[in-house]
């Protein structure tokens, strides 16, 4: 599949997704476009880069941007939503463990609900007609919020999705003409795998002390290292393994930032009178942040030493079969190897800092 036919289909599911948020914002395609935007804009921004400067490459330049900052603006009215029916999702789950904590474990790390948080006095609620915890009415209560808070915002994606279509036709059919100029000629390109890592070290690099503080930007960056790699055309082994390896660290610190905001709109809703939820919920933020720190230090150590290894191969380029032979869960032997380890001793200790700091913060 070449770029225009690349670009031209990830437009087309996007379209058609926002199309359905027009009409009835409902869970998937909600989901969907947020997702869509990212995919299209990681895809346009790798063209950008291999285009020249001048001539038609400039011509793509500008209508690619002009088409990214479209994407924003559709992925911050559908990204609300989206988080929203993530939180009620977990609010859910929470609840169930509290009613019954042994059935609803189904992960040895799953920590059940305190028997005298789950159980609790029984009040009455004539509005449904049966007896509940307050765990089980505050909860009841907080989902009723983001309810009606996802009500309001749905409205708000679906009038936009409306005025948007037509001008999201113009931006795709500018860019595709601009892709379609005549004598344009693009760099030679580094493979997606390579481009990945790339920016993942640069990522890396930039944020060596993990915290609360830049945790979520951190995984955000890893998120565009991850659509990078999900360039290659289907088949490609080691384009694969690096962005499966990017989604786990992405999913891993995505869960602790879902709790993070659950708390903070619990607090919001709720106040005093949620007080054993909110226990629960922030009990959840911790547990998950000291799993993100955790995955992160181990993951960001493999993929750098990935990334050393492919820099240790003369231009750049993966050998064929190169993260096939193991490299991606070791890295090289002999120096490589070693950097590597040094690399990984000394931002254990960092990360190790910035957890114990940001844990407070998080409380405060």
């Amino acid at each position: 599949m070449n770029d225009l036919q690349h670009v031209r289909t990830l437009a087309g599911e996007l379209r058609e997704n926002l199309a359905k948020c027009a009409g009835d914002p409902d869970v998937d395609p909600v989901h969907d476009s947020r997702t869509g935007t990212r995919r299209l804009q990681a895809t346009i921004e790798s063209l950008v880069r291999e285009m020249p400067e001048r001539g038609c490459g400039a011509a793509v330049r500008e209508a690619g941007a002009a088409m990214i900052r479209m994407l924003k603006r559709i992925r911050r009215a559908a990204g609300p939503v989206r988080d929203l029916d993530v939180h009620r999702k977990l609010l859910s789950k929470l609840t169930k463990r509290a009613v019954n904590p042994e059935k609803a474990r189904k992960h040895p790390g799953d920590e059940a609900v305190p028997d005298a948080v789950a159980a609790g006095p029984a009040l009455e609620t004539p509005r449904a007609g049966r007896r509940v915890t307050p765990l089980a009415q505050q909860a009841d209560e907080l989902d009723a919020w983001l309810k009606r808070r996802r009500e309001s915002l749905a409205q708000e994606l679906k009038a936009k999705a409306a005025v948007t279509l037509p001008k999201f036709d113009k931006r795709v059919a500018a860019l595709q003409a601009a892709l379609r100029s005549r004598g344009l000629r693009r760099r030679k390109a580094k493979p997606p795998a390579v481009m990945a890592l790339e920016r993942f070290a640069r990522l890396a690099t930039e944020m060596q002390a993990l915290h609360a503080g830049n945790l979520h930007d951190f995984r955000k960056g890893a998120k565009k290292a991850r659509y990078v790699a999900e360039l290659a055309a289907s088949g490609d082994g080691e384009a694969g393994r690096v962005g499966e390896t990017l989604k786990k660290l992405q999913d891993e610190i995505g869960d602790w930032h879902d709790w993070l905001v659950l708390a903070d709109e619990a607090h919001t809703a709720g106040g005093a009178g949620a007080i054993e939820l909110i226990a629960l919920i922030e009990a959840e933020r911790d547990r998950h942040f000291a799993a993100a720190i955790q995955m992160a230090g181990k993951l960001r150590g493999r993929l750098m030493g990935e990334w050393l290894a492919v820099n240790q191969v003369k231009g750049g380029q993966l050998r064929a079969g190169q993260l096939r032979s193991g490299q991606l869960k070791g890295g090289q032997r002999g120096t490589g190897r070693r950097r590597t380890g040094q690399r990984k001793s000394a931002q254990a200790k960092g990360d190790s800092r910035g957890a114990g700091q940001q844990r407070g913060a998080q409380r405060g």
